[in-house]
């Protein structure tokens, strides 16, 4: 009886802890050319890393640090 009750509580929290993780906001937008087409990308963070400006792009490059030359404009500073 306790694991059935487990078994039915545990999602209950374990979702009731995902509304605790903050969700970060975009800090600017850019486009990116992706199969010969311009895409919009929204940045979430803008780094220099060996003298160039890295930004943490979103979908579709799954938030990771992106060199600034893959896109083609930016309006971040």
């Amino acid at each position: 009886m306790k694991k059935q009750l487990l078994c039915v509580i545990f999602p209950f929290v374990i979702s009731g802890c995902s509304g605790v993780l903050n969700k970060q906001l975009p800090v600017c937008d850019a486009v990116a050319n992706i199969g010969g087409q311009k895409s919009t990308v929204q940045i979430y963070g803008v780094r220099k890393e060996a003298g160039q400006t890295q930004y943490m792009a979103g979908y579709p490059f799954n938030w990771r640090w992106i060199n600034k030359n893959n896109f083609i404009s930016t309006t971040c500073n």
